[in-house]
Parts: C-alpha cells; structure tokens; sequence
C-alpha cells in the first residue's frame, strides 16, 4: 500500500484556462482551471482515490494508516515538510497489491493530520467497500482526534491478525494405533 499527496496547483496562467474553456465549450461548466489528476490513473490493481475535502487549516503533514489486518502504515506525507500549510482539497491514492483469499470486501484506513510541529490535530476513520481491480473514491472530511478516554469507544484491537485458538485443535493426548 502506498499513498502519495497532491493538492491543486493554483494560479495557472489565464491564457491556457482561456485555452482549457475553449476546449471544453459548453458541455462543462467553467468551475475554475485548476486539474488534479486521479491519484488512481494507470495503477493496475485495486486503488482508493482519497479527497480530503476539508480540516483544520494549520495542517501541514497526513499521517494514514490502512486497518484490518493489512496493518500498514504510510510514511509522513509529504515526506518534506513543507514550509507552507496544505491547501484542500487533498488527494492521494491507497494502492493495494492482489487481495489474499481472505478478504472481507472492505478496508478501513485512518488519517491524522498533523501541524508544523508533527502533533495531531484531527482525526477520521474510513470504512470503503472495494475487491478485486476495482478502483474506488472517497471524499472525506477530518474531524477532531477521538477521546481515548471514552469508554464508550472500543480501543483497537491490538491482536489483528487474530492469533489461532490452540484450545480448539485436535487432542493429541491419545496418539492412533500404529500398524
């Protein structure tokens, strides 16, 4: 799994947006001139586009995290901190490698954003159906960090992959009759 950061590029020169609106004549309309590419584009296995579309504006890096038993975790993003907070809406890709026989149908990952000093600021968890190739999107928000101190949320499993029950194994207290 891996995700890579981009953000809009603002400020493009009114000659090619003039071009850009030309080009599209009426079918679109003219929201802006700003193109964000599909993180997801020409990635061959199953991917999740991500839009952060909105946070806490003093956000300078993502931390996410892919759950349920994939158990990976992206370096910081952007990998250099950038001298300037990011800007929404936020894009990046979760690439999965071939699925094992044993996936559910589902993934769930978690975003934190982190400001100038790397402290978390905001949080989200996300649920997303994918399988196989598919190559799916998702437009989430970051809200405030959970309150670990909540009993009524569950804390994390720490034991994924779950561990075999050796309770429920064959006896082998009695060995076979030996021909």
């Amino acid at each position: 799994m891996s995700a890579a950061l981009s953000s809009p590029v603002a400020g493009a020169p009114r000659g090619r947006c003039a071009g850009l609106a030309a080009l599209l004549g009426l079918a679109l309309p003219v929201a802006g001139c700003t193109v964000t590419p599909d993180p997801c584009q020409g990635y061959p296995l199953a991917c999740v586009a991500v839009t952060v579309d909105s946070g806490p504006p003093d956000t300078y890096r993502l931390l996410v995290a892919v759950l349920d038993g994939y158990g990976s975790t992206t370096p910081l993003t952007p990998r250099q901190q950038p001298s300037q907070p990011l800007a929404y809406p936020l894009r990046f890709a979760l690439r999965f490698g071939e699925f094992d026989p044993f996936h559910k149908g589902t993934i769930a990952f978690t975003v934190e954003a982190l400001n100038h000093s790397d402290d978390a600021i905001a949080y989200l968890r996300q649920q997303v159906s994918i399988n196989g190739y598919e190559h799916v999107q998702a437009t989430v928000s970051l809200g405030g960090l959970p309150d670990m101190a909540d009993p009524t949320v569950p804390p994390p499993d720490l034991a994924q992959p779950a561990a075999p029950d050796l309770a429920a194994s064959a006896d082998l207290a009695s060995l076979p009759e030996m021909p």
